[in-house]
C-alpha cells in the first residue's frame, strides 16, 4: 500500500488559467502585487491633483476626495457585514434535531 501523504494529485488545472494566473505562484508575487497597487495609487492620486474638475460641492474639489470617500464607503460595507451576518445567521438546529446514526433513522 502506498503512503497517502506522498501521493501527488493529478494536475487538473485549466491551461488557460495556468497561462493567465500562473505567475501568482512565484515567490515574490505578493510583494509585486502590493507595490504595484501602491505605486498605481500614488500615480492616480498625483493625477487627481493635475486634473481640472468642475464640481458641484466644495468638498469634491479636495485632492483625493473620491479615493477617501471610496475607502470609507468600502470600509463601512465590510464592517456592516459582520452585524448583518449575525442578524441573518440561523441557529445550528434550525431544521430540528440531527438524526441518530448514519442511515438517518
Amino acid at each position: 500500500m502506498t503512503d497517502p501523504a506522498s501521493t501527488e494529485l493529478p494536475d487538473k488545472t485549466d491551461p488557460m488559467a495556468k497561462a493567465l494566473f500562473g505567475w501568482v505562484e512565484a515567490k515574490n508575487a505578493g510583494q509585486f502585487i502590493f507595490w504595484g497597487l501602491a505605486s498605481l495609487s500614488v500615480v492616480l492620486f498625483l493625477a487627481d491633483a493635475l486634473i481640472d474638475r468642475h464640481y458641484k460641492e466644495e468638498i469634491e474639489g479636495i485632492t483625493g476626495f473620491y479615493a477617501f470617500y471610496g475607502f470609507i464607503s468600502f470600509s463601512f460595507v465590510v464592517l456592516m457585514g459582520w452585524p448583518l451576518g449575525r442578524l441573518l445567521r440561523q441557529k445550528p438546529n434550525f431544521y430540528g434535531d440531527e438524526p441518530d446514526g448514519e442511515d438517518g433513522q
